[in-house]
């Protein structure tokens, strides 16, 4: 069975999302904008999917660039074959 464990990170507007990931891309983190998944809440429909190594270094980058730290969360993702199991992520 295949299993995966990453990180997701909502943030509660579309516009942000975008922001976020450019911001992300620009400065050479591996992420990408995924759909919200249903377990989780959020104001806006997308959220972005990320390694978990890289979580201390975008928390970093997203309190560098004033991203307001009560607009944004981060889950753990743990995924076995289709079910996936959400947590929220301990730095």
């Amino acid at each position: 069975m295949n299993s995966e464990k990453f990180l997701v990170i909502t943030i509660d507007s579309t516009h942000l999302v975008m922001k976020v990931e450019k911001l992300l891309i620009d400065n050479n983190i591996d992420v990408r904008i995924i759909p919200l998944p249903g377990e989780l809440k959020a104001s806006c429909g997308l959220s972005l999917k990320a390694k978990i190594e890289d979580a201390n270094e975008i928390l970093k980058l997203l309190i560098d660039n004033n991203i307001d730290k009560n607009i944004y969360n981060f889950y753990l993702c743990e995924k076995n074959g289709f079910k996936k199991n959400f947590s929220a992520f301990n730095f």
